[in-house]
Parts: structure tokens; sequence; C-alpha cells
């Protein structure tokens, strides 16, 4: 685990040289007790979740994932998650335009 701050990100913005990242995104398929699919309506992602102790959420809640982002021979991109955060109250919409607005910036 790297102790660098986690970057945010859109699934279609990761690049390969990204460490330590943080998405947000609603879960798309719990494929079993070890990895998630997130969906950010950017892309979709997997997400191994076996470092989170209590897993509580469901398909179709939103979270955000911080974690260390692994990529795989094939090409895949996964996110080794450390923590999880329940995003279901945040207006999803409104933090997609400000990510934009903030990416412009930069």
């Amino acid at each position: 685990m790297s102790n660098q701050y986690a970057k945010q990100r859109t699934i279609k913005d990761i690049e390969n040289n990204d460490e330590r990242i943080q998405v947000t995104g609603y879960i798309k398929d719990k494929t079993n007790n070890e990895n998630i699919i997130i969906d950010d309506k950017t892309g979709i992602i997997k997400v191994k979740i076996t470092e989170i102790e209590k897993f509580t959420y469901d398909v179709n809640d939103l979270i955000n994932v911080i974690g260390d982002l692994e990529l795989h021979t094939d090409g895949e991109k996964v996110i080794v998650a450390q923590f999880i955060q329940d995003m279901n109250k945040l207006n999803f919409e409104y933090y997609q335009k400000l990510y934009e607005l903030k990416k412009e910036l930069e």
C-alpha cells in the first residue's frame, strides 16, 4: 500500500501510472464475496473487496472506493479497495459536473 493521497478519478480517466485512486460510482454487480463491479457512467471497473471487513452494500448503491490500482497483464484495471464510503445521499449528477469543471481548471 502506498502512502500517497488518492487521486480522484472517473473510470475513463484512470491512467496506467496511477497508484492510489478514489472512484465514486454505482455498484453494478456483486460477483462474489471478493469482487464487485462499479459503474460511474463513464465506464465500469472491478473492485477487490477482500480487505474490507464488513461489506454491507448492495447493487445500485452509490459508493466511493479508495484503494490501489492493480494492472493485469491482459490490460484489465482493478481497484484493491482499502476504504469504501456510502455516497447514497450525494447528488451524483452535480458531482460529475464539478469533477469535469475541476479537470478543466487543472
